[in-house]
């Protein structure tokens, strides 16, 4: 299956750590996020928070790049984050692509 690398951050104020309403609405994320990761076939591999700062990397299987997108707003995420989102290949497949490739320099 496909995986996907999601980068996603936010400003200090919107911080569940700082942020009142936040920090009621987050206070069972795990939870909450699971019928919806069911929902869009999305497997976590690794989901780290970067620390200290007031970002996170999410390693995501998925079938479609549009399920992890859509995942991302039936959760609301995008509503106090901002997301960096990348396709991920294995070093195995980048060298394969590579050697077919001409040198160009």
């Amino acid at each position: 299956m496909p995986k996907y690398v999601v980068i996603s951050n936010h400003p200090p104020n919107t911080c569940p750590s700082a942020n009142k309403v936040l920090k009621a609405a987050t206070k069972n994320m795990d939870k909450d996020l699971e019928p919806l990761m069911k929902k869009y076939k999305i497997k976590p591999d690794v989901v780290l928070h970067l620390d200290p700062g007031h970002k996170m990397v999410w390693v995501i299987e998925a079938s479609t790049a549009e399920s992890v997108r859509d995942f991302v707003y039936a959760a609301g995420l995008s509503q106090w984050n901002d997301f960096e989102f990348y396709m991920a290949s294995t070093l195995e497949e980048v060298t394969s692509w590579t050697e077919k490739l001409p040198t160009i320099f």
